[in-house]
């Protein structure tokens, strides 16, 4: 079967599964579900106290998946626009709404509109534009049944997206949760089709690339009192993924299960978080809840993501013979459709082939963007105390110093970093107990930054004394707190799943605690083939001996490489190091591998070995300027540099201009106090413009 068409089919199969299963629970408690049904293992009839669907036989589906097709038919109905763009009549789709209601009234259906649903399209049966009846709807209407934009829309251009998710809810759901929880859903499905052409994304990173790809759209939709709904996602993927809170009950009271937004949608992502199978959806019909539409929501995104060959056949013939969907059908023109709208109306646009006749036969084209990787931090973190003086007191002296505030520090300002420039970030530093690591997970979650980190009992995690001079030299004490005692196997576990394209950041100052040396050196062994390495190897000198030799750039400022070199058996090797350019070329002699050596306001030098690119030579290194600022606190500015270039890398940005970027960021965020002062990715790209400007009249 064509590997898209799979997934496109797989996405309303999903969908129709997941509703099916939740269709004789809807509404109902836990307890209750327990006390008719035990516990649901597979399709089976609406109980007669069932509130919604008595009596309804197994394989029946409920209003998310009528709604969806109602939805597909409209979509396929007016084809791509002239512009090549897809998107619902707001008109056409509210009336079409109230007849699938009358239908369903007249049929004696217990399963009508939901409620913002149904407020808003009363206002317009009572003769009320469409267009000004949606912005008070919350709930999960938008979002149940948005799958068929996801499979006939490409994410690849964010306004032509977005506005197709817009048209499915500004008739009933305008509001910035409406358009968050669709945007969620159809983003999933829609990379999901894409991943086609990109097997190694697994279903937990795509989840985590939607998020972070609607999490950069522009706001939509009227202000409401109710939660954010991605960040309430990003919460709920976050306990999914610590064993500590991502038992169901435990996701049930933290999450929610109702028919919002803010609960439907991320207890959606974080079952198939959870775990990434068909296993997800059983979970879902036996929360209690909303459970047809979260059951619904999350087979979307499982089937979109793995292909309908991943549903259990025989429970989507049942529900094909109950509920006569022809799912089949419309998902081979949706997906025509996304074709269409890619390259244009033509009569001489290929058809979409639903079987592949030969294993060599190739995949009908497209042209999706290659997905993003992530920036996964392997090192600690934990809070400055920033101090400001004229200069640090003599042995037994005192000094006066102005209290800068408190700030979560360490690799958080790597991270912090990473996402100024759009990057999907990740912490696996380990968390305690105490008021420090609830400034961290607080912290962390503020930014958008996953935490897979170990959790620590019984200890809180550290501090920091940063003191910057005058000059804004700045100098540590810091203690040592649940950061420093990674368990063995923590970072390994994690380390083994990532894919091509993901960059590690190794913070150099995990060598200098015994635990996490173990971890990362066991984390190291295990990494895959096409993840990059970036080794900030700190001010402690922190060099793994299981560093990789391939995909690895070892980042040190100058004052570092001095001090390796005076740490080097060889003599001739220190003597290099005194201007950063020959530095630079003795640390490749000394390490083997590409290194960067940060000069601050004389920019930075880098050097791979000869062989390892196209026209590398190691007979001198390369320049890199940066910005002239004027400097007022470089704590932070070594993280805001290695930060930028992971994520620079992870976007795929050509090594060269990546190197640009970074320097920007490393100058520009001396400018502003505080560790993670990392300017905007606007700021940073326009002064890497500059200087290219710059360059190019010289």
């Amino acid at each position: 079967m064509d590997p898209r068409f799979s997934r496109a089919y797989g996405a309303l199969a999903g969908l129709a599964l997941g509703d099916a299963l939740g269709m004789p629970t809807q509404a109902m408690s836990p307890q209750e579900i327990r006390s008719v049904y035990g516990r649901i293992t597979g399709l089976v009839d609406g109980d007669a106290s069932q509130p919604y669907a008595p009596g309804m036989p197994a394989g029946s589906v409920t209003d998310d998946t009528e709604q969806a097709l109602l939805v597909a038919s409209l979509l396929l109905r007016g084809r791509a626009s002239s512009s090549g763009r897809v998107a619902l009549n707001a008109v056409e789709f509210a009336h079409a709404l109230l007849a699938w209601e009358d239908s369903m009234i007249e049929r004696g259906s217990l399963d009508l509109l939901g409620p913002s649903t149904k407020a808003a399209l009363e206002r317009v049966r009572a003769g009320e534009d469409p267009l000004t009846v949606g912005g008070e709807g919350t709930t999960n209407g938008a979002a149940m049944r948005v799958t068929p934009i996801g499979i006939a829309v490409s994410t690849e251009d964010p306004e032509a997206f977005a506005e197709a998710v817009w048209s499915s809810c500004r008739v009933t759901h305008a509001t910035r949760q409406g358009f968050q929880s669709a945007a969620l859903v159809a983003a999933a499905v829609s990379m999901g089709i894409d991943a086609a052409r990109s097997p190694s994304l697994d279903l937990r990173s795509l989840l985590w690339k939607a998020l972070t790809y609607v999490d950069s759209l522009p706001e939509r939709g009227a202000w409401t009192p109710d939660p954010d709904v991605v960040a309430a996602t990003r919460r709920a993927m976050q306990l999914a993924a610590n064993p500590a809170s991502s038992s169901l009950e435990c996701l049930v009271e933290q999450v929610g299960t109702s028919v919002a937004s803010a609960h439907a949608i991320p207890m959606a992502f974080a079952l198939l978080a959870r775990d990434p199978s068909p296993q997800a959806l059983l979970d879902a019909a036996n929360l209690g809840g909303d459970t047809d539409t979260i059951g619904a929501i999350a087979g979307a995104i499982l089937g979109a993501a793995l292909g309908v060959e991943v549903l259990p056949a025989d429970s989507l013939s049942m529900i094909e013979e109950v509920s006569q969907l022809g799912l089949s059908s419309v998902a081979g023109d949706l997906l025509a459709l996304r074709d269409q709208a890619i390259v244009g109306p033509s009569d001489a646009r290929p058809e979409v082939s639903r079987i592949v006749t030969s294993p060599e036969e190739p995949a009908p084209t497209s042209s999706p963007a290659s997905p993003a990787g992530r920036v996964v931090l392997m090192g600690q973190i934990l809070v400055d105390l920033a101090v400001r003086g004229e200069a640090l007191p003599s042995p037994g002296g005192d000094v006066w110093a102005i209290d800068e505030g408190m700030h979560v520090g360490g690799g958080f300002n790597a991270l912090v970093a990473a996402r100024r420039m759009g990057a999907e970030a990740v912490s696996l530093s380990p968390i305690g107990d105490g008021p420090y690591s609830s400034l961290i997970q607080a912290a962390l979650a503020r930014e958008g930054i996953t935490d897979f980190g170990p959790r620590i009992a019984g200890i809180d995690n550290g501090f920091c004394i940063a003191f910057t001079d005058r000059t804004g030299e700045r100098t540590f004490i810091s203690t040592k707190g649940a950061e420093t005692m990674a368990p063995a196997s923590a970072w390994a576990d994690f380390v083994r799943t990532m894919h091509p394209g993901d960059v590690l950041y190794v913070d150099g100052y995990l060598m200098d605690h015994p635990a996490n040396r173990v971890a990362a050196e066991a984390a190291l062994r295990v990494l895959p083939e096409g993840v990059r390495v970036i080794l900030d190897v700190s001010p402690v000198i922190g060099i793994p001996e299981e560093l990789p030799s391939d995909d690895v750039i070892v980042s040190m400022n100058h004052r570092e490489a001095q001090e390796i070199g005076q740490q080097s058996e060889d003599s001739s090797v220190c003597n290099r190091c005194r201007e950063p350019h020959e530095a630079a070329l003795a640390m490749l002699g000394l390490l083997g591998r590409p290194v960067l050596v940060r000069a601050g306001a004389a920019g930075a030098y880098f050097v791979r070995p000869a062989g390892t690119a196209p026209n590398a030579s190691n007979e001198d290194a390369a320049h890199i300027p940066t910005p002239h600022v004027e400097a007022i606190d470089t704590n932070g500015a070594g993280d805001a540099h290695s930060g930028v270039l992971a994520a620079s890398l992870a976007h795929g940005i050509p090594m060269g201009r990546a190197l640009l970027l970074a320097n920007c960021a490393g100058a520009l965020s001396t400018t502003a106090v505080g560790p993670a002062s990392c300017p905007t990715r606007s700021q940073i790209e326009a002064a890497a413009d500059a200087l290219e400007a710059l360059a190019d009249e010289e």
